[in-house]
């Protein structure tokens, strides 16, 4: 009697464990965790760059912070408008809301904790102009994107990127309190790179978008449309990388961005060529794939580049 107590008990919590674990799943699922590191990860590069940073290290660590939570919470916004959406796509349909396994109370309540939160640590411990910056890209991305652009606009990517285009100048705005020319420059990048970036995902999807009644560019304009589009973003995003040079005289980070434009610009002139069909679309996820590569290089060049900069620290 005594053991099989015992194995009820640890199979009790074994279950509890699971429910546990996927609950935690789903709520990062739910913050599109894997986005909010992106953007956590430009802050950070925003923060470093900007002068006297050590000194103001805890308006930095909020900074960081904030971005985290509020970004996180448009996650979470941009899922409570979409379940309708997201049952027709493939990537999207076991997604927490969809799949029913939370609901839409519960969702709402989490997005206004973490959106309260930020709201909170950047209140306290930045600036008025860091908290105003974050409040547009979360107010930009789950509402103003999901509920306006996307359903209306086959341009809604290349508008709606300036949500998230915005945190290394939230981070840099966090440390020194006001806006220069560097960290617009890598909002800018990130404005021009994001359209580049999502429409090889969106061609791979386009039949999910159409069953959907989402009018992305691969719907609405086609896909050779869809593929000059993204290789006319790819150059002028390898142009717009160069800017920092010019601003900071990093040789370094120079050569790193003229290759790895030259890289990314190439795979998005393949990609252009090659004949519609299951080997294009394999393709475009890699172009997808490696657009996230090229962003962090370009961002992580930057930071070696004050490392070895004299007197720079990281």
């Amino acid at each position: 009697m005594l053991k099989s107590e015992t194995l009820g008990d640890g199979q009790a919590f074994l279950r509890s464990g699971r429910v546990s674990g996927g609950l935690l799943r789903d709520l990062l699922i739910l913050t599109k965790a894997r986005v909010v590191s992106l953007l956590i990860f430009t802050a950070a590069v925003g923060e470093v760059l900007a002068p006297d940073v050590a000194q103001h290290w805890k308006a930095a660590l909020a900074g960081l912070i904030g971005v985290a939570l509020a970004g996180a919470a448009g996650g979470v916004l941009n899922q409570i408008v979409e379940p309708s959406l997201d049952q027709h796509m493939s990537r999207t349909r076991r997604r927490p809301l969809v799949a029913g396994r939370i609901n839409q109370g519960a969702a709402i309540g989490y997005a206004v904790a973490l959106l309260g939160g930020g709201v909170a640590v950047l209140a306290v411990w930045t600036n008025l102009l860091t908290l105003a910056l974050t409040l547009l890209g979360t107010v930009g991305y789950g509402i103003f994107y999901t509920l306006y652009l996307k359903p209306n606009t086959p341009w809604n990517i290349v508008w709606g990127g300036l949500a998230g285009a915005l945190p290394p100048l939230i981070g840099w705005v966090a440390v020194t309190g006001q806006v220069d020319a560097l960290p617009l420059s890598l909002a800018l990048l990130i404005f021009i790179w994001t359209p580049a970036h999502f429409w090889p995902l969106a061609i791979c999807h386009r039949e999910d978008y159409a069953r959907a009644c989402i009018p992305m560019l691969p719907v609405t304009h086609g896909v050779d449309r869809t593929r000059r589009e993204v290789l006319r973003y790819a150059l002028a995003t390898w142009g717009v990388s160069l800017i920092p040079v010019l601003l900071t005289g990093d040789l370094m980070y120079g050569g790193v961005a003229w290759v790895a434009g030259a890289w990314y610009a190439g795979m998005a002139r393949h990609l252009k060529k090659l004949p519609v069909g299951l080997e294009m679309d394999r393709y475009a996820r890699r172009v997808f794939v490696a657009s996230i590569s090229y962003l962090f290089l370009l961002f992580a060049a930057l930071l070696l580049g004050k490392m070895l900069t004299p007197g720079g620290t990281i």
